[in-house]
């Protein structure tokens, strides 16, 4: 059943370290309830080839089957199918996937035996047991006493009496014996897990069904009952969102903001509403209510990446949501023959997948009308049946929508946009949240009417006109243009912005920048401008409360020209400095010619250590080791040298340089030859590729020093180098030793990209 731990041990299974050494590639996808075959084709692909993303994502269904059957005849993969629910779903993906006893291996995780026994009648079969009384309250003991309680031991013994009476409205069952341990750590005292441990009995002895058979255990509708007022409806909300789906953090709080679920009162000192939403969701993880990813490094503009939802939890979220009347899901479940009724107060989710209709019929206006706020999210091969103009003409009518997300395919959006009366949404005054994706866009001048508009998200659409009413938005908060523009005039901003994403200084005015002086969050591009690029990092340097910065340079004029030259006041040297030392930019990506050498870190003009975290360089035609001034960086965790980037022959790491360096990428550097790492230099290496540096000579001795490399990728190199490495007919190459601790060495030789 759900909830017994399948997708746990399939993970800690997947993770294992001895199967780096054995399998070549590693692809998880979650299967579901909804699942269409080209997305599970495209999110098998996307994880062991991620380099041809831009092929997986423009291929049809049969061009995937194809493509992936090619790469696992030729690599030996694991594959995780988790949560599968029908034989269906493995019949679209048997014939892609070649399975044999020394090949690619299939491990699933699934509620029914027969759909094991169907996919692998001869493979290994694992039905899990529930947890022993020993086994649950080991479990208990470490989900609810992490931290000290400071009772004592007469206390912790009653406490673990008590814990060993609840456990058993738990069944034995591991993900009820956590969220009860959720429920726990959060109560110090004897005394509030007595509380607890009445409130349960109290709650049990009602007797009521929790969903149709009551097949939501009640120990987990009591952890929402046991939640503070002002978290019961954010936990609701994430029922909204697709089964087995990550959510992304920074979208989800920007919801709950619109939709009024933040508190201005919790906020603490010079807090942002999107750390106290954070907060929140912080405390349904320490309850073990949701499951959460963390950011990498320290540089981000939430510490929280995602969350996402049990099965079972989010069950209870869609009972309690209609018990709430808080919001209806129209998915398949619900009968296409005529419009749902919809008695939810505040929202609508649109999941649908029709079979035989050409267009889906809208609730009346009547009954939708209160409605605050509607998502769609269709899957891509939903749109061939979905009439988009009739669903945006009935959007027109929800005048009381605070949030409003709708997310086309690329071939829906034509229709849906064009041809719909969009120009109406600055009708929506109420509007707090605004999300849309589609090709083609061409959002109305109304859109200034929207007095009340924190969030504007377009980041995933292309060729958008925007029309130049920004500055009109005084409450805009979080603004995400979109990669791929079409601004004329140029578009002014607002100045209470704190997240501004995909600036373009050719569509906007970098003088608006220096005017963000809550700025948090700030992703850039630059083009051919050095005067615009200094206004940008001089302003972004100097914010205190700036958390994540992002900068792409194309082409502006950093060259370091010689300094004898009256005509040359080294102003592009300057901004280099700041570029490469600033506290507040911590991703950086250079595309055009720089100087022959890179210039010293200047301890007098940066006093804080440098930001840098990632650094991509690309057809910058350095000339002199870059490497002297690069392991200085105190944070910077990848660099990569693409085309071009280094025209030198000779590369030394030295000892105690690059920190914190995790991953480094040499690619077509066509006149390196020698690359020297002394022992104590980049300690924290973890992975290296090289690829088309046809001159190098030989993996570095000072790679055996580095310990914690596990993965070692070549492609495009000579053979001659290929064997230094290699283990050929039982010998071991001249530099096998250098790497041999290495638990991935992957090997292409093939000198086609």
């Amino acid at each position: 059943m759900g909830g017994i731990g399948k997708t746990t041990l399939a993970r800690k299974v997947y993770h294992h370290g001895r199967l780096k050494h054995y399998f070549k590639g590693f692809a998880w996808v979650c299967v579901s309830q909804q699942w269409q075959p080209k997305d599970l084709l495209q999110g098998i692909l996307l994880k062991l080839i991620p380099e041809q993303r831009n092929l997986i994502m423009t291929s049809k269904q049969d061009e995937l089957a194809r493509l992936l059957q090619q790469h696992l005849r030729a690599r030996r993969c694991l594959i995780v199918l988790d949560d599968i629910w029908s034989t269906d779903a493995w019949d679209c993906l048997k014939d892609a996937i070649p399975v044999s006893e020394h090949g690619t291996k299939i491990l699933l995780t699934t509620r029914n035996r027969d759909v094991a026994a169907y996919v692998g009648p001869n493979g290994y079969h694992l039905q899990l047991r529930f947890l022993t009384e020993e086994e649950s309250w080991e479990l208990l003991r470490m989900k609810s006493l992490r931290e000290s309680t400071g009772e004592g031991c007469a206390d912790l013994a009653k406490m673990e009496e008590l814990g060993k009476k609840m456990l058993k409205n738990c069944g034995g069952l591991p993900l009820a014996v956590v969220v009860l341990g959720g429920i726990l750590r959060t109560k110090k005292s004897l005394r509030e897990w007595n509380v607890v441990h009445e409130n349960i009995k109290s709650y049990l002895a009602r007797g009521e069904k929790i969903g149709k058979e009551g097949e939501v255990p009640k120990i987990l509708a009591y952890s929402y009952y046991d939640l503070p007022w002002q978290l019961k409806p954010c936990f609701l909300y994430l029922g909204k969102f697709r089964e087995d789906s990550d959510i992304a953090a920074e979208s989800l709080y920007q919801m709950w903001i619109g939709e009024g679920m933040i508190f201005e009162k919790d906020r603490m000192g010079q807090e942002s509403m999107m750390e106290v939403a954070e907060h929140y969701l912080e405390e349904l993880a320490k309850r073990c209510m949701v499951e959460i990813k963390v950011h990498e490094g320290k540089h981000a503009v939430t510490r929280l990446k995602s969350c996402r939802l049990h099965d079972l939890m989010r069950d209870l979220c869609l009972i309690k949501a209609k018990e709430e009347n808080l919001y209806n899901v129209v998915d398949q479940s619900t009968s296409l023959d005529s419009p749902p009724v919809i008695e939810a107060q505040y929202g609508l989710v649109l999941r649908l997948i029709p079979q035989d209709i050409s267009e889906y019929n809208f609730p009346p206006k009547e009954q939708t009308k209160h409605l605050r706020s509607f998502l769609c999210d269709p899957l891509e091969d939903e749109w061939q049946y979905f009439s988009g103009v009739e669903m945006m003409s009935q959007v027109n009518n929800l005048k009381m929508l605070r949030v409003l997300s709708i997310l086309f395919s690329d071939m829906a959006s034509q229709d849906c946009f064009l041809k719909s009366p969009l120009g109406y949404v600055g009708s929506l005054i109420h509007l707090r949240c605004l999300k849309l994706r589609c090709a083609d866009l061409n959002l109305p001048s109304s859109l200034g009417n929207l007095k009340y508009l924190e969030t504007l998200d377009l980041s995933e659409s292309f060729n958008c006109r925007i029309p130049n009413v920004l500055w009109k938005l005084g409450r805009l908060r979080y603004l995400y243009l979109p990669n791929f523009k079409n601004f004329q005039p140029k578009l002014r901003l607002n100045k209470h912005l704190e997240i501004l994403d995909a600036f373009d200084n050719e569509f906007c005015y970098p003088k608006d920048i220096c005017k963000l002086s809550n700025l948090r969050a700030f992703k850039a591009r630059v083009y051919y401008n050095l005067e615009d690029l200094e206004q940008i990092v001089n302003h972004i340097s100097d914010l205190d409360c700036m958390r994540i910065s992002s900068l792409k340079i194309i082409g502006c004029n950093l060259a370091w020209i010689d300094s004898n030259n009256s005509n040359n006041n080294n102003r592009g040297l300057n901004v280099l400095l700041g570029v490469l030392f600033s506290r507040n930019i911590h991703e950086l990506e250079i595309m055009g010619i720089l100087c022959k050498k890179l210039p010293d870190y200047q301890s007098h003009m940066f006093p804080d250590p440098a930001g840098l975290t990632q650094l991509k360089l690309f057809n910058t035609q350095i000339e002199e080791d870059p490497m002297g001034t690069l392991e200085k960086l105190p944070n910077l965790r990848r660099l990569e040298f693409h085309l071009e980037s280094f025209l030198g022959q000779e590369m030394i790491c030295h000892s105690m340089g690059f920190p914190q360096l995790k991953h480094l990428w040499l690619e077509d550097l066509g006149d390196l030859k020698q690359w020297k790492v002394d022992e104590g230099a980049i300690p924290k290496l973890s992975s290296l590729r090289i690829e088309y540096c046809e001159k190098l000579e030989m993996i570095p001795e000072g790679l055996r020093y580095v310990t914690t490399l596990k993965e070692v990728s070549l492609a495009g190199m000579p053979e001659e180098f290929n064997n230094r490495v290699r283990i050929v007919n039982g010998k071991q190459g001249q530099d096998y030793h250098k790497i041999s601790h290495v638990p991935s060495i992957n090997i292409r030789s093939e000198w086609s990209s």
